[in-house]
């Protein structure tokens, strides 16, 4: 076999596409790390009328009840129907016509009729996103592969804070009114590169076997993997057809079944408790109020933003090394671990604040800045990249993007409650809500250790017996192994009649 790969398996296609597609990711890291910066954005509080803290909540969670729709109705029958690439690249056109609503804005309606369109685009590019990278990642190495959208989603929030502070010194003529629009619009940037170069990427091989495209999953297979000719790619590619078979024959089309199968709805629950509490760890809240949290910690405004950008870079830098251990660390104490140092962080900034009260304290001061800056350590070791990588890989391939599509509106619940709950909390209860999402990372912590198994190292046709056996088919219908030798003998008839 003379496959051209790298270390981690990594090959010139391989390492491209994965790198193009989780640009999608993008967006919806922008789109938290910008809203945080223009909340302390003159220009902003007069072109909304100074929005109270509740208009605030509902800008913020508004997005996620777009892309709760999205997630729930549209990612999966789009990306089923026209595969992982252009699944992304409509979810990025219908984000950008959000963003063009929300860079006009100028009243309150206005920006949340653009938030909803650009969180309906979030939902269906945040699936295919990590649907695609799962599926044309080796096996052994897919954690790093998956972890690729986390790095997209921290990498946006970056950028978006770096803009936001730089906008920020135009502080006077036209800039006081149009740094923060600026702002908005310059997710457009990473937009068109990603859509230019999506049509270059070759699709989902499992997804081309999925619609009867042998010869074309053949040929993509064999371009990400570095092989020669296709003989040495022939095991992995009767493996997935093999699978995909079986599943066509027993396929899932009713979203009742996640309910009534017990081992999908083992394999729901996982998923969709851990999008859910990605969210109600208290990111979303740090994140899209981040600017505000530096401010609550004793920082100046510009500071504040400054050290925003500070954090996340941080956050990038911490999610791509994550990428390299969370395959031999393994999901679950990847998960647990993360949960900890989240829970650690948020009891101390609650109990510090409440120890010295309006910024009384400067050493008290800096060490909540610390520890906002540690909490981004255990959010991108864990939740940050770990709830996608699961997500994305334990569900069967006849209703992959289907179940990804239902456990990810977990996250949006989690991020409305969150986003709508935040601003209103610290206003009324101030830093004692930290202490309530403290106890969720607690939780969380307990939870992976006791119900979630590791994942690993498996392919994903081997996950498909992990979380226990479909029942979905009739007794006397063959077997994915049974159905091994079929899959070959079909490919073997394509490559002849092609």
């Amino acid at each position: 076999m003379t496959l051209k790969q790298g270390k981690f398996g990594m090959t010139p296609w391989l390492l491209f596409s994965c790198s193009v597609i989780s640009m999608g990711a993008i967006f919806w890291g922008y789109d938290i790390g910008i809203l945080s910066t223009i909340y302390v954005s003159p220009g902003f509080q007069n072109a909304l009328d100074n929005p109270s803290s509740g208009d605030k909540g509902l800008i913020t969670a508004i997005f996620y009840a777009g892309q709760f729709i999205g997630f729930a109705f549209f990612a999966g029958p789009t990306n089923n129907r026209f595969g992982r690439r252009w699944a992304g690249f409509i979810g990025v056109v219908v984000l950008c016509i959000g963003a063009v609503f929300q860079t006009a804005a100028n009243h309150l309606a206005m920006m949340v009729v653009g938030r909803i369109i650009a969180g309906l685009g979030t939902g269906v590019v945040s699936t295919s996103v990590p649907l695609y990278l799962s599926e044309v990642a080796p096996a052994q190495h897919r954690g790093l592969y998956v972890a690729g959208n986390q790095v997209g989603i921290v990498f946006g929030i970056s950028m978006a804070f770096w803009v936001g502070y730089g906008y920020s010194f135009w502080d006077y003529g036209n800039g006081i009114n149009l740094e923060w629009r600026l702002s908005v619009a310059m997710q457009y940037v990473p937009a068109l590169l990603f859509l230019a170069g999506v049509p270059l990427l070759p699709e989902s091989p499992r997804w081309l076997l999925e619609h009867d495209r042998t010869e074309d999953a053949a040929v993509a297979l064999s371009k990400l993997r570095g092989a020669s000719s296709i003989a040495d790619i022939q095991v992995e590619l009767d493996e997935i057809h093999a699978n995909i078979l079986w599943h066509k024959k027993n396929s899932i089309t009713s979203v009742k079944v996640f309910i009534t199968e017990k081992a999908l709805w083992s394999r729901l629950w996982r998923a969709w408790a851990l999008s859910f509490l990605q969210q109600m760890s208290g990111a979303a809240g740090i994140r899209y109020y981040l600017p505000t949290n530096f401010i609550a910690a004793g920082t100046s405004e510009s500071l504040s933003l400054l050290a925003s950008g500070i954090d996340g870079t941080v956050q990038v830098a911490c999610t791509v090394a994550a990428m390299f251990f969370i395959d031999k660390l393994g999901r679950r104490h990847s998960l647990g671990i993360g949960a900890i140092i989240m829970a650690f962080c948020l009891m101390i900034n609650g109990a510090l604040q409440l120890a010295y009260p309006n910024q009384s304290n400067s050493s008290a001061n800096y060490c909540n800045i610390f520890f906002i800056f540690l909490f981004t350590v255990g959010y991108s070791m864990g939740f940050g990249p770990c709830a996608w990588i699961y997500s994305s890989e334990i569900f069967p391939a006849n209703c992959r993007s289907k179940g990804l599509g239902l456990s990810a509106s977990g996250a949006s619940l989690g991020a409305i409650i969150v986003g709508q709950v935040w601003p209103i909390a610290v206003a009324n209860i101030g830093p004692r809500v930290y202490f309530i999402f403290m106890s969720f990372n607690v939780f969380s912590a307990i939870l992976v250790y006791a119900c979630y198994p590791e994942t690993k190292r498996k392919t994903l046709e081997e996950l498909d017996s992990h979380f226990g056996k479909l029942n979905v088919h009739s007794e006397n219908e063959a077997t994915p192994k049974q159905m091994l030798d079929e899959g070959a003998e079909h490919f073997e008839d394509s490559k002849s009649k092609a």
